[in-house]
């Protein structure tokens, strides 16, 4: 339980549903750690919540405001820095273990034209060591395990809300309908985004609503 694999070249990542996730050799943290939560499918966007805490705050001890783009993004002034991949193994109605993958630009300078991308060399102005960051992300990450493990939900669902990004404000999103105009009001008990749109609210899943940004 705990156990993380490090790589300093990643020529296959990957991101939520096939979408390809591209670093430079040596310049980003890349890593994965295998946990066994014991925890029920239905808290299984907790998960989520607590990697997205340990990446927000590592990111915001660095001087840096970052926030928490649903679902699985950490944004710094409208750009991605890091991203998450988690992938469970169920039994039953449990989650019997969980990987939970990151990765977050930390030196890379140079990102595709269509990628809106940043890291946290070209907002800080300078070099960042890549262990210290882990050692940071590593120590939050077991702090907020250790709330997910105690059941402190409403804590942890407060802190997420409290660093999401567009959170209870107005903005434009595109669904298979088109381009609207939504008020991010939360997520639902399984994880998907709740928008306000005029009085009704909508919920997306993955993939069924983009950010206009």
């Amino acid at each position: 339980n705990g156990t993380t694999i490090l790589t300093k070249s990643q020529t296959q990542g990957r991101g939520q549903r096939g979408n390809e996730w591209q670093t430079e050799k040596g310049k980003n943290l890349i890593l994965s750690t295998i946990i066994f939560p014991q925890l029920k499918n239905e808290f299984v966007f907790y998960l989520n919540i607590v990697v997205s805490l340990a990446l927000n705050k590592t990111i915001n001890d660095l001087g840096i405001t970052s926030e928490i783009k649903w679902p699985n993004d950490i944004y710094v002034n409208d750009k991605k820095v890091a991203g998450i991949l988690i992938e469970n193994q169920l039994h039953g109605q449990q989650i019997n273990s969980a990987i939970l993958g990151i990765g977050l630009n930390v030196n890379q300078i140079d990102f595709p034209e269509d990628i809106r991308a940043t890291s946290l060399q070209l907002i800080k102005g300078e070099e960042v060591e890549i262990d210290m960051v882990f050692d940071q992300y590593f120590s939050y990450l077991d702090f907020y395990l250790d709330h997910l493990m105690q059941g402190n939900f409403p804590l942890l669902l407060s802190r997420y809300y409290d660093a999401m990004y567009r959170f209870q404000e107005k903005a434009l999103y595109k669904d298979e309908s088109g381009e609207f105009e939504g008020v991010i009001t939360g997520i639902d008990a399984n994880g998907r985004l709740l928008i306000r749109v005029m009085e009704r609210v909508r919920s997306y899943d993955l993939k069924e609503v983009e950010f206009i940004l």
